[in-house]
């Protein structure tokens, strides 16, 4: 599990790094990214309705999370993210989610290799 200051979870957050962040495209994922000043830089996870009933989008933000966490000390500290799952995004195998992960990281230039 991610540590408690290195997750999101205040709805102004998400809507501030929503409305002043850069976003970047996959097919069942997106990743909006804004720049911070403070070191422990902070993940958030946004899994809509529309994926499924709450176990299944309970599902894939565990998934996700343990990606990133798995993943942590590969990702330049220098931004705030937030994962947006989209539609059909339930029906990915954890190797391919991780692989949307690392390939959305990679196209923000946030990931070490």
């Amino acid at each position: 599990m991610l540590k408690k200051e290195n997750r999101l979870k205040k709805n102004r957050h998400f809507n501030y790094i929503y409305k002043k962040g850069e976003k970047f495209f996959e097919k069942h994922l997106n990743l909006c990214i804004l720049k911070t000043k403070f070191k422990p830089f902070k993940v958030g996870f946004s899994v809509s309705n529309k994926i499924g009933k709450s176990t299944v989008r309970n599902k894939v933000k565990r998934r996700l999370r343990e990606i990133v966490r798995l993943n942590f000390s590969s990702i330049k500290g220098t931004h705030n993210l937030v994962f947006i799952a989209k539609d059909g995004i339930e029906k990915l195998s954890y190797k391919e989610l991780e692989n949307e992960v690392i390939n959305l990281l990679k196209k923000a230039n946030l990931f070490r290799v």
